[in-house]
């Protein structure tokens, strides 16, 4: 059982890092332009991983309800982490985009309302990075010695920073969404507004209604295609390079009386990408801070000093001194080690019994002040 575990959980790894990377990977594709067959593929490796984490949190949470630790799994060991970064991220974002995919739909954006979904869908991709918390288990030791104390005390603080950046971009997001303020979606939903409003003003059945098509095309180049009555009168690209480039979430249109107006959605997309690179590029180089430079110095500050304390008090032959830094001696945990290198140690010497009270009158004066230090 325990060889399974441990596979288990080195498989489970290695796929926090696949999604890590196909999260980055996708929103590089997205900003760089790539085809879409290049994005689809990463599509369906993202819902293959969203799925995935779905199912383990959900065999996690089962496993711990049977064995009646369910609320120690959910909150003490980070299993709402789990949940966040699973089942949400499968059902609002991966989940939707293959199904757009399967149907052949567009992305439709004809109210505010649907402006404000998209927006709260979008925030809830962030959601994934928290997934970078997990591969703290993969430091097993920290520094020169294991210490569950260390690892727990860094899990937790990089936990807390990583999960209010998260948290605050969803609220952001959220809020933002749910109170209507005007962003780059609903810039995207004006524009198609607007389009459609001018080609509905032409006469689509005469040449001069389509060459003012043309002439409004060449001024925005937002908009790929016009259609009246299902056929098309104007379109930027051919049949070829829309099946190369664009997929269903690439292009938003609007229709009112039998016209329709699709305009190219993918500087919406390349903008959200951007903002999600960020902050994982952020929580990667915090996450690699806590490792490299505040693990070591809480392991010199506060694991080392009680590890010495500790084999000090329970062996007997082991009288290494506690190093006391001149800038933290004034610290708890330092004077707590002065006290064990200025008063217990000497103690543990044998004395002769003569000695013994005058020695221990001595370091009581000793503790005393340094404790008044």
């Amino acid at each position: 059982m325990s060889r399974t575990r441990a596979f288990l959980e080195n498989v489970v790894i290695v796929a926090i890092v696949l999604v890590l990377v196909q999260t980055l990977v996708d929103d590089v594709a997205v900003l760089a332009g790539w085809p879409w067959a290049a994005r689809l593929v990463l599509l369906f490796v993202g819902v293959g991983l969203d799925v995935f984490f779905t199912v383990e949190f959900l065999t996690r949470l089962y496993v711990a309800y049977v064995n009646r630790r369910a609320a120690i799994y959910f909150f003490y060991e980070r299993g709402w982490i789990d949940l966040i970064a699973s089942i949400p991220v499968l059902l609002l974002t991966s989940g939707p985009a293959v199904l757009a995919y399967w149907t052949g739909s567009a992305m439709v954006v004809g109210a505010a309302r649907m402006v404000n979904v998209l927006k709260v869908v979008k925030a809830i991709r962030i959601a994934r990075v928290l997934r970078l918390l997990r591969l703290l288990k993969v430091f097993a030791r920290t520094g020169d010695t294991e210490s569950c104390m260390t690892q727990r005390h860094v899990a937790k603080i990089a936990t807390i920073a990583v999960t209010v950046i998260v948290a605050g971009a969803l609220v952001l997001n959220v809020g933002l969404g749910l109170l209507n303020v005007p962003g780059l979606e609903n810039r995207h939903q004006r524009q198609m507004v607007r389009l459609l409003d001018r080609v509905q003003g032409y006469d689509l059945t005469e040449v001069a209604g389509v060459q003012a098509v043309e002439e409004l095309a060449a001024y925005d180049e937002s908009l790929l295609l016009v259609q009246r009555a299902g056929r098309t009168v104007y379109s930027r690209y051919d049949t070829a390079h829309y099946d190369t480039y664009f997929g269903p979430a690439d292009y938003g249109f609007s229709e009112r009386e039998g016209v329709r107006v699709f305009v190219d959605a993918r500087p919406l997309n390349q903008h959200h990408s951007r903002t999600t690179l960020i902050y994982l590029v952020i929580i990667v180089v915090l996450i690699i801070w806590y490792l490299l430079y505040y693990t070591p110095h809480f392991v010199l500050t506060i694991s080392d000093p009680i590890h010495v304390m500790s084999r000090g008090m329970s062996e007997k032959g082991y009288n290494l001194e506690v190093e006391v830094p001149s800038l933290y001696r004034t610290d708890e945990i330092y004077r707590l080690g002065r006290l064990y290198n200025e008063v217990y140690l000497p103690l543990k010497d044998r004395v002769s019994p003569g000695e013994e009270s005058g020695a221990a009158g001595r370091h009581a004066d000793r503790a005393e002040d340094i404790l008044d230090e």
